[in-house]
């Protein structure tokens, strides 16, 4: 404890002279002893507080769950001193403010300051390690370029520091062993539970959080398989094409009740939703298709009948409780879906708002009494853009009217308004505008001011023959004036087929569309895919017996409240030393019908996964 000696003032000046010509006194050291005593208490109780500081950031960065306590709180609770007994801390809190001109004159002397972190400040880095680095025997002392000013505390400076990793890190566990030389028995040194977790062998295992950055950075990312083994080759942990292929399609099996859920939930519960096709490569149905086609040549049957085109359907639908994106590749088009999904949909429940595309292969559908059909507005001011520059009064006055109405929509997301309030701001406000358009385009059609060949037709006459769907928006409660949301996630799909091009097979398109499908759900609704579907794999015993539980905004709440569901106890795989390890050995975890493919995958392969070394036909996008 820092000791108190009670000093005249002259007598401090004295000492302070007799310390300036290098002259103290015997009597001078218990003071200099009491001084160095609370600079030493003061240092130490500023560094507590810093590193109290540091921990409630990081709690913060951490998770909504474990809270962010302020300063405030902090004092409250006792983390903090309430009072400044800093005597440094005493006299900035007790000094003079300072007048314009001096804060002018340090304000020109002061460097130029930084733009800050760009984009995104510091604190957007939730996931940094903080490092405190304490600024000892400064505060409160004389300033070392002047020589006389006394130094206070300043804002805290955060540096950022991005450092680069490989994206997958591995562990090697040694484990001492000892074996009987009588009756062969091995004896192995006990371990955490953790190394036995995921999916592999008693060899390798792929940990369920590499199991979710893998899906993650494969089917959202769209990196390649091939890309992603050479660069682990080159970082020194081997991550085979064969391999992460194996590691996927285990995974989908487990998450498969998830993405059940997700699909039921959407199906039964939504309002609405958005759906539309982009193109996407399959090789095995390409095959297919020219199968099909070169069977009919040889017959001498006509060919156009034959589906050639491979669709990506994406859904997006949106429910009471949150946003649910499906994905959909084969030899079909969005309308087909429909029909698939809304067999499913309860007889009693309310009609559902479909948003998409004029075009009719939407429409066609035996689905069509349970629906309220709606045209995206966005699609009919692209028709009017194509042709801006042959026809720039026309694209003005389909512009001024589109502007008004997304503008009107914006407003209406502002001020917070019901589908109810919506749709009756939209028809008093947005309804004339829209009608004044119909009218324009009606007009020039009338007049025989167009011909059918010209670029302008197909804009008028869509505003025209697609107007009942057009306006639903100011009729029915819910309609969205367009099916952008459903474009950007198809981006997803589009990314895929850019960066690795195509599916080798039905199956592994069945893989990549239910993959893109649940991280893309988690994403709008605000969960970080890679840590949901880590958690989702960890815990898929119980996720197969409750499904629900594990839906994103189950999850995110779940988060904010800090809790989480059991996690199973890892099972250490039991090792018999009279047999090699094979497919027969696998974990429990492991599908019955990967260790069906021993005979395919030979003895080089475990646990389900391939060896790096061996040319599989297992190996698939």
């Amino acid at each position: 404890m820092a000791q108190r000696i009670d000093v005249a003032l002259d007598e401090l000046y004295a000492a302070r002279q007799r310390s300036g010509r290098r002259q103290l006194d015997l009597n001078d050291f218990p003071l200099v002893d009491a001084l160095l005593d609370q600079f030493i208490a003061s240092t130490e109780r500023r560094q507590e507080r810093m590193a109290a500081k540091a921990a409630a950031a990081a709690r913060a960065a951490s998770g909504p769950q474990e809270g962010a306590a302020t300063e405030r709180d902090a004092e409250d609770s006792g983390v903090l001193p309430s009072t400044a007994s800093d005597p440094a801390e005493t006299d900035e809190a007790h000094r003079e403010p300072e007048s314009h001109a001096d804060r002018d004159a340090n304000e020109a002397a002061a460097p130029e300051k930084p733009k800050g972190h760009g984009r995104n400040g510091a604190s957007a880095f939730r996931k940094a390690e903080h490092i405190l680095h304490v600024l000892a025997g400064v505060i409160g002392a004389v300033c070392e370029v002047c020589g006389f000013g006394k130094m206070y505390r300043y804002r805290e400076k955060v540096i950022i520091r991005v450092i680069g990793q490989p994206m997958f890190f591995a562990e090697a566990h040694h484990y001492e062993q000892a074996r009987c030389r009588e009756c062969g028995h091995i004896a192995r040194a006990p371990g955490p539970a953790c190394v036995h977790e995921g999916v592999g062998s008693d060899y390798v295992r792929y940990d369920w959080s590499a199991c979710a950055m893998l899906m993650a950075m494969h089917y959202f990312s769209g990196s390649p398989s091939k890309r992603l083994e050479s660069l682990h080759e080159g970082w020194g942990v081997p991550l085979a094409d064969a391999n992460q292929w194996a590691i996927a399609s285990t995974c989908h099996d487990l998450l498969l009740p998830l993405f059940k859920a997700l699909e039921r939930h959407a199906i039964r519960t939504a309002t609405n939703f958005r759906i539309d096709d982009t193109h996407a490569v399959v090789i095995e149905l390409q095959k297919e298709i020219n199968a099909e086609i070169a069977a009919l040549e040889d017959l001498g049957e006509p060919t156009k009948d034959v589906r050639t085109g491979i669709n990506a359907t994406g859904s997006y639908w949106e429910t009471p409780d949150g946003t649910v994106i499906l994905f959909y590749t084969g030899r079909h088009h969005a309308g087909e879906i429909v029909d698939q999904l809304l067999e499913h949909r309860p007889l009693s429940s309310p009609k559902l708002i479909k948003s998409t595309d004029a075009a009719s292969k939407n429409f066609d559908h035996a689905q069509g009494d349970k629906l309220i059909e709606t045209v995206c507005n966005a699609h009919a001011l692209l028709k009017f853009r194509d042709i801006k520059d042959k026809y720039p009064a026309e694209y003005a006055e389909a512009g001024s009217v589109y502007k008004q109405v997304f503008d009107n929509d914006d407003k209406i997301k502002e001020l917070e308004l019901t589908p109810e309030e919506r749709m009756l701001y939209h028809r008093k406000h947005s309804k004339p505008l829209m009608e004044k358009l119909k009218k324009y385009c009606a007009e020039k059609l009338a007049n025989r001011q167009v011909e059918p060949n010209s670029a302008i037709w197909e804009p008028l006459t869509f505003i025209v023959n697609q107007w009942d769907r057009l306006i639903q928006f100011c009729h029915v409660p819910g309609v969205p004036l367009d099916t952008n949301l459903v474009e950007q996630a198809l981006i997803i799909t589009t990314r895929y087929r850019g960066c690795s091009f195509n599916y080798q097979t039905v199956d592994g398109a069945v893989v990549g569309d239910r993959a893109m499908s649940m991280i893309a759900t988690g994403r709008a609704n605000g969960v970080e895919p890679v840590a949901y579907l880590t958690e989702c794999l960890r815990c898929h015993e119980d996720l197969a017996e409750r499904p629900e539980y594990y839906l994103p905004w189950a999850y995110r709440e779940r988060m904010k409240s800090g809790t989480s569901p059991p996690i199973p106890d890892a099972e250490v795989p039991r090792e018999d030393p009279g047999e090699s390890t094979s497919m027969s050995t696998l974990a429990p975890d492991v599908p019955a019908r990967l260790r069906d493919l021993a005979p395919e995958l030979g003895e080089g392969a475990v646990g389900g996964v391939a060896a790096p070394d061996q040319d599989l036909q297992l190996a698939r996008e």
